[in-house]
């Protein structure tokens, strides 16, 4: 087989009821020159071997269950391009997204990663999703950078720049330069893999939307964990690399601080309303500490003793 020039990795997990939209968006692309690396992480809602006869692009893989991090980690591995690009088996690609990159890569030979803005697309009140093509955008078009959320991001992601995982597209040598996701990570495990690439290579962003994110109702708060993933990762990055990036951009402590205060306070606010009142009421301590939102968290602690088993049912 000739080598393709895009590896497209889909994790999937008994995701067979949004698939399928999922891989015609990659199989329609202008774009052809790709193989398509569907990882099956211990699916048991399909034979996930079958979706291999659709097109001879597509290469199955299938896992025992061991995560989304170790599923992407075995399709770089395994993969065979010069680029890699991800997709989760619930979004969508729009149509010219991958040939925009690859023309974004060829004119710009020491970007690493092209990435673009993304389309949330939320359930309708039934529950079902508007068909993708009602939401579709041509972002074959798309052929400059947005100045704001391109260059040496390191210090942006710091303070929060969201790379969206399902419009990123990253040269390989990136890849072998910072090696894989942390499969020890439970949540921001992509976020992390940003924080390493904006290390090593410039990223740049289309200027405009990609892909459609699938916002499922219930999905922010079945990963409600105790720990502060979030902050724990801006700690470890600040600690690690500082607080600076290589064209002397630089995040002031205080901008820092404050990038803080706002995790603390978003996480206090989901334990507060899904979660464990306790949680919350430390995390707006820490919030509060850092002088964000003061009177907020006053109020939210003063409630959080007052109203410990409660448990209400909307905002």
């Amino acid at each position: 087989m000739n080598q393709p020039r895009v590896s497209v990795i889909i994790p999937v997990r008994n995701g067979k009821d949004y698939l399928q939209e999922a891989l015609d968006s990659v199989l329609l692309q202008s774009f052809t020159d790709l193989e398509l690396l569907l990882i099956d992480d211990g699916s048991t809602d399909d034979d996930y071997s079958r979706y291999a006869h659709q097109d001879k692009r597509i290469r199955v893989i299938h896992l025992a269950g061991t995560g989304v991090s170790r599923a992407r980690n075995v399709g770089m591995a395994q993969s065979r391009g010069d680029l890699l690009a991800f997709l989760d088996a619930d979004d969508v690609w729009f149509p010219g997204k991958l040939q925009a990159q690859v023309n974004y890569f060829d004119a710009h030979p020491k970007v690493g990663v092209v990435f673009g803005k993304f389309i949330r697309w939320q359930a309708l009140p039934s529950e079902a999703f508007a068909p993708a093509s009602s939401l579709m955008q041509d972002a074959g078009n798309l052929t400059r950078a947005d100045p704001e959320r391109s260059g040496w991001l390191y210090t942006r992601l710091l303070d929060g720049l969201l790379v969206g995982m399902n419009t990123a597209v990253v040269r390989r040598s990136v890849y072998e330069t910072i090696g894989g996701f942390n499969e020890a990570m439970r949540q921001g495990e992509d976020y992390d893999f940003w924080l390493k690439a904006s290390r090593v290579a410039e990223m740049h962003s289309l200027n405009g939307p990609v892909a459609l994110y699938r916002i499922h109702g219930a999905s922010a708060m079945h990963r409600l964990s105790s720990d502060n993933h979030l902050v724990n990762l801006l700690k470890a990055a600040a600690m690690r690399w500082g607080l600076k990036t290589f064209n002397d951009q630089s995040l002031t402590p205080r901008s820092f601080d404050e990038r803080l205060a706002r995790v603390y306070f978003d996480h206090a606010y989901a334990h507060y309303w899904h979660g464990d009142r306790v949680i919350a009421r430390a995390a707006f301590w820490h919030a509060l500490q850092r002088g964000h939102r003061p009177l907020r968290c006053l109020a939210y602690i003063a409630l959080s003793y007052w109203a410990g088993h409660a448990r209400p049912s909307h905002h």
